[in-house]
């Protein structure tokens, strides 16, 4: 099932931050978004004028959400006041949530969004309830009760220490892995750093961790609305991806700094991250479109489509990691005897033909796309009988030992095997297979025109309307 999680928050109605901009955030980083409204706002980009707390509505929320999906993994920010928090608590603790928690209660614009002295018992009964704060270093600075501005790294790091002192209640509950995210810690002339303090598992115990991320000064003037949201609701999506704590705020540093450089410019000189894609992913993800519709009205095509399903992966011209590489989320399957696609196009959620790319990419840049089809003995040999297609058998019983327990090694080494055998990366790579891994046949090709040139010579060929 496609990962999940929940944002509780308040509704923004220019939808750059609260509510709006966690569940974008969420689609942004591949898992699907619920989410359960705390309080209506009226605010723009740049003036925040009030709230209407949805307290007498939340329990509701959250029971009818909470009783009917499994969700593990959830957002929380803002809290507009005491019977608010005492719900959500009461939540946490009956479904054992992980919980990564923005404790804002200032809006951009310096306005409360929560009640007087609400703070108090969210320290109180909140922190220790969850796996991850991210405060700024103004909301640091109140619940550490300690200046940190223009201060040195060793009172930074003390107050993390203090700030994640508070997310236990017990001492035999330090073995939990538990983060404290100080955002914008510090500043130099280019540069901005978060904190990062983690009570990491080491064995049998743990350890605390200091990490620091930095990311470049972008010039502009005036305030970006809603950053918090989008950096806690990044690290939440990738622990819901199965992450570790200290990967998924990697992962989230990664996701802000690929968006904090684009901003929506709004009337009034607010500003909100822009989080579509950009043209270069677009025509990415066109290019992969472009594959889908030529096979999808193919009947005949249904017959390739490997029992791992399978998937169109496309690449960013520079592409070096899979991130950058964009694919089906949850494959092409088969629905009225119809190739179908069980998802939307994405970025970073193809494994097996994303990887393949990456280390295609290092013998031949030129390659950006690759399919995986189902393997057929006479389709391989008609293939080479009646096309102009360059094919080559990879054995998978060849590779080395180390290589077999490691899928990304194992790609590399089929890359290099055809490079080997070749000299250059053939149009099609296949194999029998071996234990525990289906025979495949792999696809390559520079772009969406080549690959449906490709895909004609080999759909035309009749052995596949008779597999």
């Amino acid at each position: 099932m496609k990962p999940i999680c929940l944002t509780i928050a308040g509704a923004d109605p220019t939808s750059g931050a609260g509510i709006q901009a966690d569940i974008r955030t969420f689609d942004r980083c591949g898992v699907h978004p619920f989410s359960v409204i705390t309080a209506i706002t009226y605010q723009t980009a740049t003036e925040f004028f009030g709230y209407k707390s949805l307290s007498n509505e939340l329990h509701k929320q959250l029971d009818i959400i909470l009783t009917t999906y499994p969700i593990k993994y959830v957002k929380i920010g803002m809290i507009p006041d005491f019977k608010a928090l005492d719900i959500i608590v009461e939540y946490i603790k009956k479904y054992s949530l992980n919980v990564v928690l923005d404790p804002i209660s200032i809006s951009s614009a310096g306005k409360r969004l929560s009640s007087e002295g609400l703070e108090l018992e969210i320290e109180k009964h909140l922190f220790p309830c969850v796996k991850i704060i991210t405060p700024n270093i103004s909301e640091a600075e109140f619940y550490s009760n300690m200046n940190l501005f223009n201060t040195t790294p060793e009172i930074l790091r003390e107050a993390s220490e203090n700030l994640l002192e508070k997310l236990f209640v017990e001492r035999n509950s330090y073995n939990i892995e538990k983060a404290v995210v100080i955002k914008s810690a510090a500043r130099s002339q280019n540069k901005i750093f978060d904190l990062v303090l983690i009570n990491k598992k080491v064995g049998e115990g743990t350890n605390k961790e200091f990490k620091v991320y930095s990311k470049n000064k972008t010039p502009f003037e005036g305030n970006v609305h809603g950053t918090g949201c989008v950096f806690s609701s990044a690290i939440t999506a990738f622990l819901a991806k199965n992450y570790s704590i200290e990967n998924a705020i990697t992962k989230a540093e990664e996701f802000f700094v690929s968006k904090f450089h684009k901003f929506i410019e709004l009337p009034d000189k607010g500003k909100i991250i822009d989080l579509t894609v950009s043209n270069e992913q677009l025509k990415v993800i066109n290019q992969i479109k472009e594959v889908y519709n030529f096979i999808s009205h193919s009947k005949s095509f249904s017959n390739l489509i490997p029992e791992v399903r399978m998937n169109i992966s496309c690449s960013l011209l520079n592409a070096n990691k899979r991130e950058e590489i964009a694919g089906i989320e949850g494959r092409i399957t088969i629905i009225d005897d119809y190739p179908h696609a069980s998802g939307e196009i994405k970025f970073g959620i193809s494994d097996h033909t994303a990887r393949l790319i990456l280390s295609a990419k290092k013998f031949e840049h030129s390659i950006n796309l690759v399919m995986n089809l189902k393997y057929i003995p006479e389709l391989i040999k008609s293939i080479q009988e009646k096309t102009d297609l360059e094919v080559t058998e990879i054995v998978r019983e060849e590779q080395p030992k180390e290589i077999k327990s490691k899928e990304y090694s194992t790609m590399d080494w089929l890359i290099k095997e055809s490079i080997e055998k070749k000299g250059r990366i053939p149009d099609i790579i296949w194999d029998k297979g071996s234990v525990g891994k289906e025979p495949m046949i792999r696809l390559f090709s520079r772009n969406s025109k080549d690959m449906i040139a490709k895909l004609k010579q080999i759909i035309n060929l009749s052995v596949i309307e008779h597999d």
